[in-house]
């Protein structure tokens, strides 16, 4: 269940703040939490899971300290990839604002099922304010996250395309590297036909939600979605930032394996990382607790190497210290996220729509700045 009001936490300070967390169902909670914990309880009882590597974060604090600000600075990037796609659609929003929504989203994440779970959160954080635009922030959240997908499955290919990449004499990689390149074919033809204004999908859908009173939102939804395929430069520069986050967070990784008492970075664990990040975000606990792990060490052990369920353990520790900022967040009641509407940067949307746009978006924010 969503937040109730939470815009108003900024007025009210910090109790408002609390008050307003989402409301979810502690049946649930506790069940997707159980399976977690036993899930790293069967890891450990195994002997999948060494804790006593876990300690290498202290004692090679050098190769903690560097991992630890790879992943903030993925935080970061990820903030201003989804500045630079809500541009897109001609909404201005302002980096630290994006930033405390990617903190708060990261809190949420721990108690969300799945490694994305808090993007509920952000979305309802991010739309609540702006009645005449929930739908295109809507389409720019989910766009957000389909580019990152595409960028976790492009990874790997780039990392076997090395020329040292020993690939042809292991056939679990190779298949891993294929189930990737026919992902990203998936995702590509996707992306293009869903840019496509004029498709019978889009005339499908736009007639049956009509029976129910729900064309104008699905209508706005897909104009959206056509606006961003058209704006093709900004595509490419949220997959050039969504391909540095990922060599951040397998950078990040390469650290805490090396903390862990790796002798040296390992190629293989660099082409497996993405896979595991992408098991990691299955819906199933929360967090991906439990889940990331066992396909981490699953994946490591196919391929012949050692380490995984430890490294993301670790890297569970160090996201899990960024994401209390977003707790911080809420607790200063900084839950306000604002933007201006740019026509002229929207003005690719088919006109009738971008004028009723104007007169919603301009009697529901005149006059608000930047947050």
């Amino acid at each position: 269940m969503l937040l109730p009001n939470a815009d108003e936490g900024n007025r009210d300070g910090a109790p408002a703040a609390a008050r307003r967390l989402p409301t979810l169902r502690p049946g649930l909670i506790v069940a997707r939490t159980a399976l977690g914990v036993g899930l790293i309880a069967y890891l450990a009882l195994s002997g999948a899971i060494d804790w006593s590597k876990l300690l290498g974060l202290a004692t090679a604090w050098q190769h903690t300290a560097a991992a630890f600000v790879m992943l903030f600075l993925v935080v970061l990037l990820s903030s201003w990839r989804l500045c630079i796609l809500l541009a897109g659609q001609g909404l201005a929003l302002s980096i630290p604002a994006s930033l405390r929504l990617s903190l708060i989203g990261g809190l949420f994440n721990n108690v969300l099922p799945g490694s994305n779970g808090g993007d509920v959160v952000r979305l309802y954080l991010a739309a609540r304010p702006h009645a005449g635009r929930r739908a295109e922030i809507a389409t720019t959240l989910v766009i957000d996250r389909v580019i990152g997908l595409f960028a976790l499955l492009i990874a790997p290919l780039l990392i076997a395309a090395v020329p040292h990449a020993q690939v042809r004499g292991n056939t679990a990689l190779q298949g891993l590297v294929l189930v990737a390149a026919l992902g990203s074919i998936a995702l590509m033809a996707a992306m293009a036909w869903s840019g496509r204004l004029d498709n019978r999908f889009r005339r499908l859908a736009i007639a049956l939600s009509g029976r129910v009173r729900l064309d104008e939102p699905v209508r706005r939804v897909f104009d959206a979605a056509a606006t961003q395929a058209r704006n093709r430069s900004v595509l490419f520069r949220a997959l050039a930032i969504s391909l540095l986050v990922q060599a951040l967070v397998i950078g990040a990784i390469q650290l805490i394996l090396l903390a862990n008492g790796s002798p040296n970075p390992s190629w293989h664990s660099a082409l497996l990382t993405p896979f595991g990040m992408l098991a990691n975000a299955l819906p199933l606990t929360p967090g991906g607790l439990g889940v990331g792990e066992a396909a981490f060490d699953g994946l490591f052990r196919y391929a012949g190497t050692a380490g995984g369920a430890e490294a993301i353990l670790s890297w569970r520790l160090l996201t899990t210290l960024i994401d209390l900022g977003g707790g911080a967040i809420l607790l200063a009641g900084r839950t306000d996220v604002k933007m201006i509407w740019n026509q002229a940067a929207s003005a690719a949307e088919p006109t009738a729509h971008r004028t009723t746009y104007a007169v919603e978006y301009q009697a529901e924010e005149g006059g608000r700045d930047v947050g």
